[in-house]
């Protein structure tokens, strides 16, 4: 991989030269020098001439050159014009040791210029030109010069001047062309954004920006739904469109601050800087949206699904960001594809207080399908609660029920869960502001069997049984299997209740909040019918409780998650 040197050019340009090579120039320029200094001095001398002083004059300059060597890379870009203006010195003294105007010490200046504007932003360049200038014309001052001495100075500046001028030239269209060297090498040819490599370097350093500033830091993870059978029907051209297309969508709904990669074949990746998962979870799907209609009327109707995760709390370095994106994204396929899941590691660290003893495959399922929860939540009512909320109050019935703290725990969890499964249902019939028509009803009345299958490992066996049946009823009137009595699990009872109270408390799309009153009436008007009559007395007692003592509605939930012993066989 081509990469960018440390030295400046005019106008910020990136130097094709770092400080090793600058360096070793430097180091030749006076070994040259030096070298050839000693050698003039085997021929004719003029009688003026002090050979001496010739000798010490070279003899530094081959020990500068040395120590340059020596330097190498460490040579700071600071000490070029340092360097320069002692090899103008040097010159100018050889010169003035020579004894005479027309001396050929002079020659040596061409490499100052050459040298200048070579490695010098251009205007200290021009100041070292001005420094050989006035530096010869004291020579020729000092030396006694003839009436040539004008031209031999134009002639010897002049043609200075313009061989650096040229290096110059040169060396801006070096550096061009590195420059896009560098970018090929980190652009995707096909689709124009960043490819792998560029994307995992963007991400380090907005990494370490993120852990500086204390600001958080998004990945979205997107991978083209069906992109095969686009290939197979229209051929490698039509999916190469297709990236295109894909892409052009991507750079049109980032941000100017956002970047967008191609890291696979049709696996795409957005960061976002300083941006929440909720903020992430918004963009991403708004693109989502915009790819279904993109290519809608296409012979394949493709889609993508989306996986997101944040800095830094889903993990703490950037290996573990991506993992959980990349999870979330596996988990958005399970579900159907088309849709955006936003990760969450909070159970796996709950599951770890709790003294859960899972395996790391289960943990993993059950914090990818709480991510889901709170994706959904987001989706549903614009905020992240509605899970947690419906399991703090199932863990507060379970507790005022007396239930042992293992199966509280489980309870909890199943409040958490117990709507995931409405992630498979249609956002026109989720966030419908008005009445569901039947056909509407009926795919709503699916999502408990939807949740259920995500749940569908055997150490959650517990937890899909009562989340099928939460929208049961005593009186039988309740779906998906029309359940009375004491058919529905206790379990699913309580969740019922939850789920019924914290809706009516909370601001919907097609209604505004009940109130806690009117909320509790509507509990005891169904208990018997649409809720059981004794869980419904035990919620409400444990709301009076938590209204005379403010710190008591947390408890269950400290109860369901201090016990490092418990036996949750998840």
């Amino acid at each position: 991989m081509v990469t960018p040197r440390t030295a400046t050019q005019p106008d910020g340009e990136r130097s094709p030269f770092g400080p090793e090579e600058m360096a070793l120039t430097l180091a030749c320029f006076f070994m040259a020098g030096s070298v050839l200094g000693f050698l003039s001095l085997l021929g004719p001398r003029a009688p003026e001439a002090n050979v001496a002083l010739l000798v010490v004059n070279a003899g530094v300059a081959l020990v500068v050159g040395l120590v340059l060597l020596r330097i190498g890379g460490r040579l700071p870009v600071t000490a070029v014009s340092l360097f320069l203006s002692a090899g103008t010195l040097a010159i100018t003294s050889a010169g003035y040791f020579d004894g005479h105007a027309g001396t050929v010490y002079a020659l040596f200046y061409l490499w100052v210029g050459v040298e200048a504007f070579c490695f010098l932003e251009r205007r200290e360049a021009v100041l070292q030109m001005v420094l050989m200038g006035a530096a010869y014309a004291w020579l020729l001052q000092a030396t006694a010069s003839d009436e040539m001495a004008v031209q031999r100075w134009i002639l010897t500046v002049g043609c200075t001047l313009m061989a650096g001028l040229l290096v110059a030239y040169l060396r801006h269209r070096i550096a061009g062309l590195l420059d896009r060297l560098f970018e090929t090498a980190r652009t995707d040819v096909l689709t124009g954004l960043l490819n792998r490599r560029a994307f995992e370097e963007r991400f380090e350093e907005e990494l370490e920006r993120s852990r500086r500033e204390g600001r958080p830091l998004s990945v979205v993870v997107g991978d083209l739904d069906g992109f095969k059978l686009v290939n197979d029907r229209g051929g490698h051209q039509a999916g190469d469109d297709a990236l295109r297309r894909l892409a052009s969508e991507l750079n049109a709904w980032k941000r100017k601050a956002d970047v967008a990669a191609r890291v696979g074949g049709e696996e795409f990746a957005l960061l976002l800087p300083a941006t929440q998962g909720e903020g992430a979870l918004e963009l991403a799907d708004r693109i989502r949206l915009a790819v279904r209609e993109v290519f809608a009327g296409d012979d394949v109707s493709l889609t993508i699904s989306f996986g997101i995760a944040t800095f830094p709390h889903q993990a703490p370095d950037g290996p573990g960001i991506m993992r959980a994106a990349d999870q979330a994204l596996y988990a958005a396929k399970e579900l159907g594809r088309d849709r955006c899941v936003v990760y969450s590691a909070e159970l796996a660290e709950s599951l770890r207080e709790a003294g859960a003893r899972v395996a790391d495959s289960s943990e993993m399922q059950l914090a990818t399908v709480i991510g889901l929860a709170e994706a959904l939540d987001i989706r549903d009512t614009g905020t992240a609660l509605h899970s947690r909320v419906v399991g703090r109050y199932a863990a507060m019935m379970a507790l005022e029920l007396g239930l042992g703290k293992a199966r509280r725990h489980r309870i909890r969890l199943a409040g958490m869960l117990h709507d995931v499964g409405k992630i498979g249902i249609s956002d026109n019939v989720l966030t419908k502001p008005g009445p569901l028509d039947d056909e509407q009803w009926i795919q709503m009345r699916t999502h408990p069997q939807i949740g259920a299958r995500l749940l569908a490992r055997p150490e959650l066996a517990d937890l899909r049984g009562w989340v099928v049946t939460h929208h049961e009823r005593p009186d039988g009137r309740g779906y998906p299997f029309g359940l009375s009595g004491d058919a529905v699990p206790l379990e699913a009872r309580i969740l019922a209740v939850a789920d019924a109270y914290e809706a009516m408390t909370a601001d919907r799309v097609y209604r505004s909040a009940l109130g806690r009153r009117a909320a509790r009436e509507e509990l005891e008007a169904g208990s018997g019918s649409q809720f059981d009559g004794r869980v419904v007395r035990a919620f409400l007692t444990a709301l009076d409780r938590a209204d005379a003592r403010p710190d008591a509605g947390a408890e269950a939930e400290d109860e369901a998650a201090k016990d490092a012993n418990a036996e949750t066989a998840i």
